[in-house]
């Protein structure tokens, strides 16, 4: 019993890892065929396809904040040690005083 549909091809799958392969090799979106809109219509095609393009769009957007975000949190981090007693102001100053007495 075919249970996912292809919403740019014919293709059907009776589970949602074949539907998922076939997604990932054509770039199709698949639904499930219960929730399978009326075929034929260049609008409906359109519509899948925007909504497809939309959410990859978005897909990457989200993972560009992640990064950016996981990056600002290291700066962060880096900055309070150097700006910490322990940080690089302490450790420069013994430094110093190491390179004066030779």
């Amino acid at each position: 019993m075919t249970e996912y549909v292809c919403t740019a091809c014919p293709f059907q799958a009776d589970g949602l890892e074949e539907l998922q392969r076939h997604s990932l090799e054509t770039g199709h979106v698949g639904i499930c065929k219960s929730g399978a809109p009326p075929t034929g219509g260049k609008l409906t095609k359109r519509l899948v396809v925007t909504q497809g393009v939309t959410l990859a769009a978005l897909g990457a957007s989200l993972s560009a904040c992640t990064y950016l975000y996981a990056k600002w949190q290291s700066a962060e981090a880096e900055n309070t040690y150097l700006k910490s007693p322990s940080g690089a102001g302490r450790n420069l100053k013994s430094h110093d005083k190491s390179r004066d007495k030779e």
